[in-house]
């Protein structure tokens, strides 16, 4: 009696296994296949150079150390947040078309007003970077 019970149950788990996991095997291919991300007109040559600014409320240029502790760009269409590529920690290279948020990583007193742009030829300066300013404050 056992030892049907255990064959009875062991042949049910063997074939339910063997006809699920195709079905599975398909269900996952199409997911991977429809979530896969194909970019559609963009082309990875058109990379923008950004470098960040930082002027006071009232448009004066902030020169020498602020308490800023770098800044980073927020691609708005996949949400992925980016570092600044450069050792001073202003400036953002190669990055795709699209539309970014530009902060900075607030110091203890000071901060800075995030900015959204969208990246395009129109805006780059003679040396091939966007400027974008950001408004910086401190308490």
């Amino acid at each position: 009696m056992r030892k049907t019970l255990v064959s009875g149950l062991l042949f049910t788990f063997f074939y339910v296994q063997s006809h699920a996991a195709p079905h599975n095997k398909e269900k996952n291919r199409e997911m991977i296949t429809r979530s896969s991300y194909h970019p559609v007109n963009n082309n990875i040559a058109t990379a923008f150079n950004v470098r960040i600014g930082l002027v006071t409320i009232n448009g004066t240029p902030v020169s020498g150390s602020a308490g800023l502790r770098g800044f980073w760009a927020k691609n708005e269409q996949t949400g992925v947040y980016i570092d600044a590529t450069n050792r001073d920690g202003n400036e953002f290279e190669g990055l795709p078309a699209g539309t970014y948020t530009f902060g900075a990583y607030n110091g203890n007193w000071d901060g800075a007003v995030p900015q959204t742009v969208t990246l395009s030829h129109s805006q780059e300066g003679p040396d091939g970077f966007i400027p974008v300013t950001l408004v910086y404050w401190v308490e």
